[in-house]
């Protein structure tokens, strides 16, 4: 009994450790906010999906400060406006008595369903009539192994979103993007690519379902899509990278069941060892803004720097049939 105590004690005060070291250092995230030039991002327009929260929200504010107008593509549109508000806000105070932000930009909420093609359809519609250029691209949205269900589409629903959604929004915004080069399309994954598999024999899961794996082989399709865009992309001056943020606090995991009793106890471990948002997305903010990856395409990015795939993630046989059966998936017309 005194040993238990005695290594529940040591674990604890190692968690205690852990964490004033944390917040004595500070996070390599922080250390960057505050370094970047505020007018980086002035005069270009940037499209993220995704934008009300976590991941997004934090990129949407960086690249705010960094002077760009920002597009936040959301599904619910009262959640997005709030957020919006809040980053508006955010903004204010940190300008201080200013007359302005130091050169930050303009926030835009426009509705975006992307479990819904026809939803997807007449956002681009839209935006193509609004916007006469689009500089950087953001595939940040995502839903994470949700119980089984189908998109407005028929789709099961990681894939569809993650993947199909993603895959038609860009192919409808690639002529905006090319008439706007030098510009980029910035591709969020996650390193669970690795426990998944392209399997054409039951892409929309109807013979077996499994959350966990179904939202790998979304990740994994992220991955060999950036790759074939990049191939088509070549010489147009248009980029494209993709990335895994690491473990993050988010509500990207809203799905997951913990036990009541299990809750603190969770809660504090994820508040010690996975990133805020905004380290979560220090990445995305790297890929869409800084001079360092200008032309660089079709690359693999983890904590701003280049990463090696898996073979399963290079293969390009792969990714051009994936390519070929999504735009039947999604009603491409050739």
């Amino acid at each position: 009994m005194a040993v238990a105590t005695a290594a529940a004690l040591l674990a604890a005060l190692g968690g205690a450790l852990w964490l004033v070291s944390r917040r004595f250092v500070g996070s390599r995230a922080q250390r960057l906010h505050g370094h970047g030039d505020p007018a980086l991002m002035h005069g270009k327009t940037v499209l993220i999906t995704g934008a009300n929260s976590g991941l997004g929200r934090a990129t949407a504010a960086e690249l705010l400060r960094l002077g760009a107008r920002v597009i936040m593509g959301c599904r619910d549109r009262a959640r997005a406006e709030e957020a919006a508000g809040q980053l508006r806000r955010e903004l204010a105070q940190a300008a201080g008595p200013a007359p302005d932000a130091g050169g930050a930009g303009e926030l835009i909420v426009k509705e975006l369903d992307l479990a819904s093609l026809r939803s997807v359809r007449a956002f681009c519609q839209e935006l193509l009539q609004e916007e006469p250029r689009l500089d950087v691209l953001i595939n940040n949205a995502g839903i994470f192994q949700c119980p089984y269900m189908k998109t407005e589409d028929g789709f099961e629903m990681q894939f569809g979103v993650n993947h199909l959604g993603h895959f038609l929004l860009t192919h409808l915004l690639l002529g905006l993007l090319k008439s706007s080069a030098p510009s980029r399309i910035v591709v969020v994954s996650s390193k669970l690519y690795k426990y998944g598999d392209i399997n054409f024999e039951d892409l929309n899961s109807e013979q077996s379902y499994n959350k966990s794996f179904c939202y790998s082989r979304s990740k994994l399709a992220n991955i060999l899509f950036t790759r074939e865009l990049a191939r088509r992309l070549e010489g147009t001056n248009v980029t494209v990278n993709v990335l895994h943020p690491g473990i993050v606090r988010t509500n990207l995991g809203r799905h997951i069941h913990i036990p009541l009793l299990a809750r603190p106890l969770f809660s504090l471990v994820s508040w010690a060892f996975f990133k805020s948002p905004l380290e979560g997305a220090q990445t995305s903010i790297y890929l869409a803004s800084s001079p360092e990856v200008e032309g660089v395409s079709g690359r693999y990015f983890g904590d701003c720097k280049e990463e090696e795939l898996l073979p399963k993630a290079m293969d390009e046989s792969v990714a051009r049939k994936l390519w070929d059966i999504s735009e039947v998936m999604v009603g491409i017309l050739k």
